[in-house]
């Protein structure tokens, strides 16, 4: 009966040690939500909210979990307005995420030229009065139907070097955009992501050394993709986003091994004098950080704060151990090191990682068919709205034709005839590309269920 007793004691201490170390691993968004991500084109890029669906289908590999572009490039608050029930509510999301204010100030009334001009300034308070008022709109709308998570704007850098001209002034009426935006998170008690702030830093940081680095792209505007991984680490830091991916602790008593350790099952575990094996199931996978991005990891401690996975050894005897995974060598680390703790996630030939690795193509895979949506919607939203007859092919080329006519001294003259002319090559192929997310979605959410691996720490020296 002592026995029994004794068991049933253990086996409760050990759920409830589970049950915290799960608490500290619970995702913001759940199974079954759909996210609505709403802005300009920045968000019609998509990359940065995909980097942030690849951490939830890496970390949370069990919450299905459903992502919507819904950027248009160019938008502002009044046209977000305008599409929110054909573009945004449509598909029936239960979180909204929103970033606006880069096209809102007006860029043109801070070029060289517009400067001179004498009521500049009336103009320029104007737009944000405009941006105030419509973002409120927005927000009150949203809110009505979602949870929210307001985003403040990215920077508009105006003090790097470049050819590019400088419509100086641009980055701090986006300040003031971002202002607004804190009070109406206040106002509305929706969540909050400051992009402004941290971009600031790390972009005044960058150009210490070099005047002419940017964190944003050439064109001072939109970021490029170290620039969206900053957005995701961003995203993530405010949203509370766990950092462990697992956390192992390993010592000579299974008991102890559960109850330290974190998001992760050790089992089989074998301990000798020069041997150390053991089995582990981690619960999520590690972040594979693609090496476009990795430019990000030395601005701000993406590693150290959201893909940690900890593989900690106590009581080691002095020397140097090999470590293998699956039978596969990894790196050899002394005691110290394993003492300590090594994050296994810096290792790219991991199981773990290369399984990751296939999580990353899918997902990148999907962003490339919802870019192409996109564009179909860019140009039906802003261009088509007002021709009653879309479905006539000839008389949709002829309207188009006739808005390119009026675009031919628009400096955007070349982007739009890109998007016309793949309009009439992809709009046929719509269906086809909703059910292809569609399938994608449900493969990423088969390929990335974590399995149990094998450890092994050998004793060399």
């Amino acid at each position: 009966m002592k026995f029994e007793m004794k068991n049933i004691l253990f086996a409760l201490l050990f759920s409830i040690s589970q049950l915290f170390v799960y608490a500290q691993h619970q995702p913001l968004f759940k199974n079954g939500d759909k996210v609505a991500f709403v802005g300009n084109s920045i968000t019609n890029n998509g990359e940065f909210h995909n980097n942030i669906f690849l951490y939830y289908a890496t970390r949370f590999p069990k919450e299905k979990i459903e992502f919507y572009n819904c950027g248009i490039s160019g938008d502002v608050a009044s046209g977000m307005l305008k599409r929110l029930e054909s573009d945004v509510f449509i598909h029936q999301p239960n979180w909204t995420v929103l970033i606006v204010g880069m096209n809102d100030v007006r860029r043109t009334l801070y070029s060289a030229e517009s400067s001179s001009k004498p009521n500049v300034v009336q103009e320029r308070t104007k737009a944000l009065d405009l941006y105030k008022k419509n973002t409120d709109d927005l927000v009150k709308a949203l809110a009505a139907k979602t949870k929210v998570i307001l985003q403040k704007p990215t920077i508009y850098d105006q003090t790097v070097v470049l050819d590019k001209p400088n419509d100086f002034g641009v980055n701090d009426a986006l300040g003031k955009c971002a202002e607004m935006v804190q009070k109406l998170s206040v106002k509305y008690g929706t969540g909050l992501v400051d992009y402004f702030t941290i971009m600031n830093s790390v972009n005044t940081k960058v150009q210490q050394s070099n005047p002419s680095a940017t964190i944003i792209g050439p064109d001072r505007v939109h970021p490029g993709t170290p620039g969206h991984l900053l957005m995701a680490y961003q995203f993530l830091k405010s949203t509370n986003a766990p950092k462990y991916v697992a956390k192992m602790v390993i010592e000579n008593s299974q008991s102890s091994i559960n109850r330290k350790s974190e998001n992760c099952l050790v089992s089989n575990l074998k301990w000798s004098s020069n041997e150390i094996s053991f089995s582990c199931l981690e619960n999520s996978l590690p972040f594979p950080v693609k090496e476009t991005a990795a430019e990000a990891l030395n601005w701000v401690p993406f590693y150290e704060d959201l893909n940690q996975e900890v593989l900690q050894i106590n009581a080691l005897k002095a020397g140097n151990y090999e470590l293998s995974i699956d039978g596969e060598h990894m790196a050899t680390y002394n005691s110290a090191e394993l003492s300590k703790g090594i994050n296994l996630s810096l290792i790219k030939t991991t199981p773990q990682y290369k399984q990751a690795l296939n999580v990353l193509k899918l997902c990148t895979e999907m962003r490339g068919a919802e870019s192409v949506l996109r564009s179909l919607k860019f140009v039906e939203i802003i261009h088509l709205s007002d021709l009653k007859n879309t479905q006539d092919t000839a008389i949709v080329r002829q309207f188009l034709n006739e808005r390119l006519k009026k675009l031919e001294s628009s400096p955007n003259y070349n982007y739009h005839v890109k998007q016309f002319n793949g309009y009439f090559v992809n709009k046929t192929k719509q269906t086809d590309l909703e059910q292809k997310i569609k399938r994608i979605r449900q493969q990423i959410y088969q390929v990335n269920l974590p399995l149990v691996h094998q450890y092994k720490l050998k004793f060399k020296s």
